[in-house]
This record gives C-alpha cells, structure tokens and sequence, in this order.
C-alpha cells in the first residue's frame, strides 16, 4: 500500500510537484530547472495558542528628591521667602596698597669715556647686544647674497654662449638686418577691404558615416525538461498523418487500430496549451507532464483535453495516447453507451462522489457515484456506480491512498455493466482502480 502522495512548488521555478508520501524529505534535481530541492515532510497540525494579553506595564517609582541644605542666613526684605537668595562669597581682606605704582628696579646711569655719568641711555646703534644681534643676522643674508649673485653671473654667461662656446651674437649670418625703431619706419596707409562680390553660402558639414548597430542575439535561454516536452507536444499536435506521430509516442494500443483512431489524420485547431501538473518517480525514473489542452468543437465552445508527456530515464519525451484516445478519442463514451459482457480498462480522471442520485440504479442508498472526467472541473464523460463495501469504497475511507470524496485524480479504472440486480436496468459498475496514474 503507498502512502499519500505530497503535492508541493519547486522554490526555484515554481512548478507544481507531486510525490508519494514515502519519499518525503527525500532530496534531488528539480525535474523542470534542475535545482537541487528537499521534498518537504508533511506538517502536523498544531492549534494556534490561546491569546494571552501583555503584563501591565509597572507604575514608575517617583523618588522624592533630595533638598540641598542651605545655610543659617536671613532673607532680605525684598526677596520673597518662596525663592532663596544666591549665596556670594564675601571677598578677602587683602593688604591695602598705595596708588603709586613704585618701580620694580631702576636704570643705572652709564659713564662714558671720561668716566663720568651721562645723562640718558645710549642710542640704539651704540648699544652693545644690538650691534652683536646686527651682526649676527647680517652676515648669512650678505653670504646669501653673494652666491645669488655669483650663480645669476654664471647663468648669463652660459646663456649668451652657443654650443660651441662662441657668444650668441657672433653666431648671427651678416645678412641679418637690424631691427629699426618705429620712429624710422615710413607711415603706412592702412588698406581698405576690398568689395567681396561673391555669395558665400554656408558649407555644410560632411556626413558621418552611419554607424548600424548589429543586433545581438539573445543568449540562448536553458532549456528544461518542461519545455522539452512541451516542443514534443506541439509537434504531435502539428502532426498530419499517423507515420509522423509514431516516433512520438507511447501506447500499449495495436498500430492497426491506432490507424482507425483520431490518430491517422490531422487534430483540430487548439486556442489554450500549458502545463496544469508534473509528478516524479525516482524509483522508476520517470517524469510525467500533465498539459490542459483546450481544442475547438463545434458543438461546443472547446473541447477540454488532458494529454500525459512522460520522459523515461535519460531518453526523450513521449506523448501517452492511450488516456487520450480513452477521452478524446472516445472509447470510453462508446462502452458507457452500449451494454457490454466484457470488462474494460481505461485511463480517465476521476472524482468521486459519497452519494448516488439517480434513481435508475437498484439499491442506490448503498452505492456511491464516480464521474469519469477528461480533465478536472469538466463534464464527465460517463458515471461508474460502487458499493460503500467495495474496494474503491475501502480505498476512500483508508486515507492511506492519495484519493478522496471530490478530488481529481488521474487513474487506470476498471468497468463492467452489471445486468444482475435488475437486468431490465443495467448500470455502469466500477469494480477496481489497478493504479492511481496513467502507467500501461
């Protein structure tokens, strides 16, 4: 028995996945882009926790603040009491001064040559650390000076000289003229401009070659396996003849009566194609694409069709044309029309229903219906009828199957038309789902 299967979108491109439920957490390349992912463990449920308001916030703690003391001191009269006066620090008594300032030391009188006092200081040029600080700074500017006059002399002379040594001058051919002052020039009458008769028309620019830009080619997109088969498909769907198809496909159906089906000839028009599932079996190495096609019928708006593209291992895609041609080729509604003593297997999708309506089927308060559909949330082609007590009955109520009351799900389901409870009444039986895909 396999255990439910894990339905879940690839992180990287998005794309529906479904896998049994025994290989959940297993890890491997995404089938479409080809990311490693981790197929993700079913989550139990856990009820949300109860609503819990938050703590009240504690109320502040308000300090009663500290009085400074002040000191023992009368309040002057026109102060209020409710406002303390500022403290001011009395001065200190310091020793009373004069007011005549008395200078500190006093110039001694200096004696000159003859030795007796004179009567003020001496000049400045006279002073005897002045004339030492003089000359102190004097003699590097004078030594400074000096060598800038010396290199200027040398550089002078090195310019007045050619390469040879000669001086510049007596390099000079004697054909040369000397240039007069303007005083000995003749005046000169300035010339009038002559009359310019001729039409001058604005030259135009020349033309800059046109530079044409190459286009650039796209770089090439990676191609997946989703769009692989998807190119498969569009080329069956183009195909004319069944000679074109046969490379193309995968069937358990003989060539002789795929030569009487829809298959031989061209298909009609189709207005919608994508792909609505993929499913993986690692075990097998398969890749099944379940692609919506819509085609146009006249009866009809369209004609809604599920075709399977399976890739085996590393060969290419192949389109499964036994489910459609179960469907749209309608070898199903021809056995549902007609009662029959043999059983039939076909591959449609199913959903089924806890309930049985109609009230051709004897004993129909006990049975259950099954819609055989061509793809989900479509007119069903045909409905089966099964006990409560049968085998697909047990199949739903396990939970184990990867199948329930109103689910679609493509199958491989097995039919006959029961002619024992009433034989006036036969019905449409559905005695066994061989498996839960489209697998010949």
């Amino acid at each position: 028995m396999a255990n439910e299967s894990i339905t879940f979108l690839c992180p990287a491109c998005a794309i529906k996945l479904t896998i049994p439920g025994n290989l959940a957490g297993i890890t491997g390349p995404c089938p479409s882009c080809g990311t490693l992912i981790q197929a993700p463990y079913p989550a139990p449920y856990q009820a949300a926790p109860a609503y819990q308001p938050p703590p009240a916030a504690p109320a502040p703690i308000t300090a009663p603040i500290p009085v400074p003391a002040t000191p023992d001191y009368q309040t002057p009269p026109q102060v209020q009491a409710s406002s303390p006066a500022a403290l001011r620090p009395e001065p200190r008594q310091l020793p009373s001064r004069s007011n005549h300032a008395e200078p500190v030391a006093k110039q001694m009188p200096e004696r000159n040559r003859a030795g007796e006092a004179s009567k003020g200081p001496l000049p400045l040029a006279n002073h005897p650390h002045l004339r030492t600080r003089l000359t102190r700074f004097m003699l590097p500017l004078l030594f400074l000076t000096a060598t800038g006059a010396v290199i200027f002399g040398v550089r002078t002379i090195l310019n007045n000289q050619t390469k040879d040594g000669a001086p510049k001058d007596a390099a000079k051919p004697a054909s040369v003229m000397p240039i007069l002052p303007e005083s000995f020039l003749p005046p000169q009458t300035p010339r009038e401009p002559e009359p310019n008769n001729i039409l001058t028309l604005p030259v135009p620019p020349p033309e800059q070659p046109s530079i044409t830009e190459s286009p650039q080619t796209p770089p090439d997109e990676p191609t997946t396996p989703g769009m692989v088969a998807m190119e498969v498909l569009d080329k069956f769907l183009a195909a004319k003849t069944l000679a074109e198809r046969l490379p193309m496909i995968e069937t358990q159906t003989p060539e002789a009566e795929l030569a009487k089906s829809c298959l031989a000839g061209p298909l009609p028009a189709t207005s919608r194609i994508e792909i609505d599932a993929q499913e993986s079996n690692a075990v097998e190495q398969v890749v099944d694409f379940y692609h919506n096609v819509d085609f146009d019928a006249d009866d009809r708006p369209i004609n809604p069709q599920t075709i399977l593209v399976r890739t085996r291992g590393t060969g290419g895609p192949k389109i499964v044309v036994d489910p459609f041609l179960d469907s749209f080729g309608g070898r199903l509604a021809a056995y549902a029309k007609t009662p029959s003593d043999k059983a039939g297997v076909f591959q449609v999708t199913i959903s089924a229903v806890a309930s049985c309506n109609e009230e051709h089927v004897p004993n129909r308060e006990k049975k259950l219906t099954l819609k055989l559909l061509p793809r989900d949330n479509t007119k069903e082609i045909a409905r089966a009828y099964f006990g409560r007590q049968s085998k697909i009955g047990r199949m739903l109520e396990d939970g184990t199957y990867s199948l329930s009351y109103g689910k679609a799900k493509a199958c491989t389901v097995m039919l006959r038309w029961n002619v024992e409870d009433k034989p006036d009444m036969p019905y449409l039986e559905a005695i066994d789902l061989k498996t839960l895909d489209w697998n010949p």
